[in-house]
């Protein structure tokens, strides 16, 4: 769409100054300005389909998500998919999409496969994919008669400014004078160097005291202000980046970190090199790590929302668990996947798991670690009374649900987001986890990859052993053949 707008910008400024000539040189119109004219035309057309689609689509979708779960489980027909496909694909009727013709055959331009012999393509009979997620669907059209995927995870994000940003949020670890110390000369260099707003958290402002900072007053202002920051840079370790994200309830800026803490798998930056990691940023261009979060909500037994002391939804960057608190009694839950019955755990709780939190509470109880690319959940029990419970991956479109039953000898369970919230969940009560459509864009030194492979190595010494000694370090290698001549 993008694009489309500003190809009809550029042509119409050109057929502009055309005209602008043409009135100077009192000579005719050429024939290239009347097809650049056409030409312009075509485009605000299509840009006008394309944002008439975009808006038929989002109303589309808010009318089915209430009903959208039973559908996608229902089994269909041929004839239904094939149905269902078309209203994706045939150009519009009255009362449909208003998809133009360049649209209707998008999605077959984008996957044309390469060419195969056609001895294979007239021995198979021709289809269509109608492939859904929670929130949408698509329809894959293959000409070639093949099935392919469209694409795969994509770890090689990289952010270029096309404005330069001017707000920095700081957030720093608390009760460290020397982080105070760096936080405020980074500060200072901030606002005298690179002329940024910076914004301080209410309680360090007041604290640390600097001039020409700017902070909130309350809840309803910082969702006012949070929209005013470009980005966000934090001085601590790992607990310090769940904190930021615990920050925002929706979008989160880009999240610079700096090592000043214990471990640091997402703390990649050198606090000496401050100058030169800050002005890099700034210029743009750096690579990040999409990390996903969850969002959860805890629904009563009586149908309402938890409101006692926790906003709801809630983001977790790391994790949820779900535990037995102060009872000694297992835990007893039920557990549903796309309101598909999945089992009955006895444990000591369960933990449900991002990428990001499977080097967390979820490695520790057994749960495989995961490169922060997969798109995924973690589900993870504590210490289960079965030798048969093993951890599970779920895909990053499942809804978990969880429910404590009526029937269970324990009358309540502990709910904690990322260690620091904790709710108090009871009979009947029912926990809601998906993945959150906002990541946490952390940035990385290097890449993804490479910070990623990096902190597993270095913080938990992933494989690290010492190389066994070769069976003669000090005899010149040889061959086999000469091997045996000498057992001969």
């Amino acid at each position: 769409m993008d694009e489309i707008r500003d190809a009809a910008s550029s042509l119409q400024k050109l057929l502009a100054a055309l005209e602008a000539q043409e009135s100077e040189d009192q000579s005719p119109v050429c024939v290239k300005a009347a097809k650049l004219k056409a030409r312009v035309l075509e485009l605000e057309q299509k840009l006008k389909n394309v944002v008439d689609e975009k808006e038929y689509w989002l109303r589309r979708c808010v009318e089915y998500e209430a009903s959208f779960a039973t559908m996608v489980r229902r089994t269909r027909s041929n004839s239904e998919l094939r149905e269902m496909a078309d209203t994706f694909v045939n150009p519009p009727s009255k009362g449909q999409s208003p998809r133009s013709k360049h649209a209707s055959t998008l999605v077959e331009d984008l996957t044309n496969a390469p060419s195969i012999p056609s001895m294979i393509k007239a021995k198979r009979a021709s289809f269509r994919l109608l492939q859904c997620s929670d929130e949408e669907c698509e329809v894959f059209t293959s000409l070639n008669r093949t099935i392919q995927t469209q694409c795969r995870a994509k770890n090689n994000v990289q952010l270029m400014w096309d404005t330069s940003p001017t707000a920095v949020l700081l957030v720093k670890k608390p009760n460290e004078p020397n982080v105070s110390r760096t936080m405020r000369e980074v500060a200072a260099w901030l606002m005298h160097d690179k002329h940024m707003r910076v914004f301080l958290e209410p309680k360090v402002h007041d604290e640390e005291g600097l001039a020409g900072t700017v902070t909130w007053t309350d809840s309803q202002d910082w969702l006012t202000k949070q929209h005013e920051i470009d980005l966000v840079v934090s001085f601590g370790g790992d607990g310090t980046v769940l904190w930021v994200s615990s920050l925002f309830k929706t979008n989160v800026p880009p999240v610079f970190s700096f090592a000043m803490g214990s471990l640091g798998f997402l703390t990649p930056f050198d606090v000496s090199r401050y100058e030169e990691h800050l002005t890099q940023l700034i210029r743009g261009g750096f690579h990040m790590s999409l990390r996903q979060r969850l969002i959860c909500t805890i629904i009563r037994a009586d149908n309402t929302p938890h409101v006692e002391s926790v906003a709801m939804p809630i983001h977790a960057l790391n994790e949820v668990v779900i535990d037995r608190g102060q009872s000694a009694a297992l835990v007893e839950l039920d557990c549903f996947c796309d309101d598909v019955a999945l089992t009955k755990i006895s444990a000591d709780g369960i933990i449900i798991a991002t990428p990001t939190g499977s080097t967390a509470y979820s490695l520790s109880a057994g749960g495989s670690m995961t490169h922060p690319s997969v798109p995924c959940m973690l589900f993870t029990p504590i210490c289960p009374h079965t030798l048969s419970f093993r951890p599970l991956l779920f895909h990053d479109s499942a809804h978990l649900k969880i429910v404590v039953p009526t029937t269970a000898r324990t009358s309540s369970v502990m709910t904690s987001f990322d260690g620091k919230v904790r709710v108090e969940m009871k009979s009947g009560d029912t926990l809601h986890v998906r993945v959150s459509t906002f990541p946490l864009p952390s940035v990385c030194n290097l890449n993804e990859n490479e910070d990623w492979f990096a902190s597993v190595k270095s913080n938990l010494n992933w494989n690290q052993r010492k190389e066994m000694k070769p069976f003669f370090p000090n005899a010149a290698p040889t061959s086999s053949s000469s091997s045996v001549d000498g057992l001969e």
